[in-house]
């Protein structure tokens, strides 16, 4: 196809792979020396003297079946954005029992294609699942004769160690590997090689430009040859230090929520975060991470005044994108209406209609060791310092810098779901509180955090 050199031909297969796109072989003639790079459906029909098999832990079939076919009905259909039909659904299992037949097939024909000699790429403590496990009964020797070849040393190959694989562990699983050798397989009359990787040059750093500049620059006393040879060196050590230095990261960004469950204790400040509960009956009721993000979401995408319909519709909606059940949706909406007559929100709700008021804001703090902590804080509205001190919440984040007593305090909110936050409460006042320290230096302004147990 025109490539001038080996890594330009590399390049196109690159390129071709991230384009999805896939070239038939041309045709070779008879005795023309070369490598064809085929598929194996585009493989049908022909012979080559040596055939590599590749991508041995590419799946054999799509799980789950994908499209379902009814030649007689004139019917196809396939899943489409996650959904699946019921024709689908209903022949789950007959689907999957055909790809598994026609993945074996597909197997056999892939090694019927060789003519002189068939690489297989395998691992010799346990089969490897994937496209060619059909072969396992042709490669593999039964597992009594793994450890005796019956030649571990004959023309044409060198000389083999006793293992197959490259740094196996000891507490390997599946028994004994093959050693390396001839080896009669599990069924048919041929017999196969298994190779011993150690006598393999593995690993070998690329060594191409380096001869290339001795061939261009190589003279009658060679010193420009040997000239050459240094100024690639210098080249290879300058590399070496710049890929050091690239491998250092220069920012390391952690969510919040891991910072907090990593080192509670390091930003817990039990004094300076409120907890607040709603008037609600949480026995019995849903709970876990999906319900959890159902009531958040559900809060964060209600007006504040919301009445009960809109709560419910609200909530079966959200419900759909997650996936909840309907104990959950209606557990979420009866947790929504409480939340949304809290003192906390009602004020929330007054500064709103002022313009103080922020909700699912995404924040970045950065932290004494220079590094960052992001996340997304639920809800955040500017409060009266009394307003604050009559709800028995604590003092702010920051003081108010000699401000008069009735300077406004951002009140940072974290909704919590938790039937007990007990256990976790250490975690979740240095989550809310590293929020609030990201709220107070983006504006300017005290801030304190607050947990709305919902």
């Amino acid at each position: 196809r025109g490539a001038s050199s080996f890594r330009a031909f590399v390049e196109r297969l690159e390129d071709d792979a991230e384009r999805s796109e896939v070239e038939e072989a041309p045709v070779v003639e008879e005795g023309t020396e070369g490598v064809r790079i085929m598929t194996v459906h585009k493989a049908k029909g022909l012979e080559f003297p040596v055939v590599i098999l590749a991508d041995p832990t590419c799946a054999a079939t799509r799980e789950p079946p994908t499209r379902h076919v009814e030649v007689l009905r004139g019917v196809w259909v396939e899943a489409l954005c996650g959904c699946a039909p019921p024709e689908l659904v209903d022949h789950h299992e007959e689907e999957a029992r055909r790809d598994r037949e026609e993945a074996v097939r597909l197997a056999y024909v892939a090694a019927t294609r060789a003519r002189d000699l068939l690489v297989v790429p395998v691992c010799g403590d346990e089969v490897i699942e994937g496209w060619l496990a059909p072969l396992e009964p042709a490669v593999y020797p039964p597992r009594e004769t793994r450890r005796k070849p019956r030649r571990a040393d004959f023309p044409g190959v060198p000389g083999f160690g006793k293992e197959s694989v490259v740094g196996r562990p000891e507490n390997a699983r599946g028994g004994p590997s093959v050693a390396p050798g001839l080896h009669r397989p599990q069924a048919g009359e041929h017999e196969v090689v298994w190779w011993d990787p150690h006598v393999l040059d593995l690993e070998r750093d690329e060594q191409v430009g380096l001869r290339q500049q001795r061939i261009l620059e190589a003279d009658a006393e060679g010193v420009a040859a040997e000239e050459g040879m240094r100024a690639h060196e210098r080249w290879q050590a300058r590399r070496g230090s710049a890929l050091a230095r690239g491998g250092r990261p220069s920012l390391v960004v952690a969510p919040v929520t891991a910072l907090a469950a990593a080192a509670p204790e390091a930003e817990t400040g039990a004094d300076e975060v409120a907890l607040l509960e709603v008037a609600l009956e949480r026995a019995g009721r849903p709970h876990g991470r999906r319900f959890g993000t159902l009531v958040h979401a559900t809060l964060a995408a209600l007006p504040l005044d919301a009445g009960e319909a809109r709560v419910a519709a609200t909530a079966r909606a959200q419900g759909r994108l997650v996936g909840a059940s309907p104990e959950e949706v209606e557990a979420a909406a009866v947790a929504a209406v409480a939340a949304l007559a809290h003192p906390l929100l009602r004020e929330a709700a007054a500064a709103e209609a002022r313009g103080e008021l922020r909700r699912e804001v995404p924040v970045i703090l950065r932290l004494e060791d220079g590094s960052l902590a992001e996340g997304v804080v639920d809800m955040a509205f500017r409060a009266s310092v009394e307003g604050a001190r009559s709800r028995g919440e604590p003092k702010a984040r920051r003081s108010t810098g000699g401000k008069p007593s009735g300077a406004k305090i951002w009140c940072v909110v974290d909704f919590k779901t938790d039937q007990e936050l007990g256990p976790r409460r250490a975690q979740y006042a240095a989550q809310v509180r590293l929020y609030a320290r990201a709220v107070a230096e983006a504006t300017g302004e005290p801030a304190r955090g607050v947990l709305l147990s919902v």
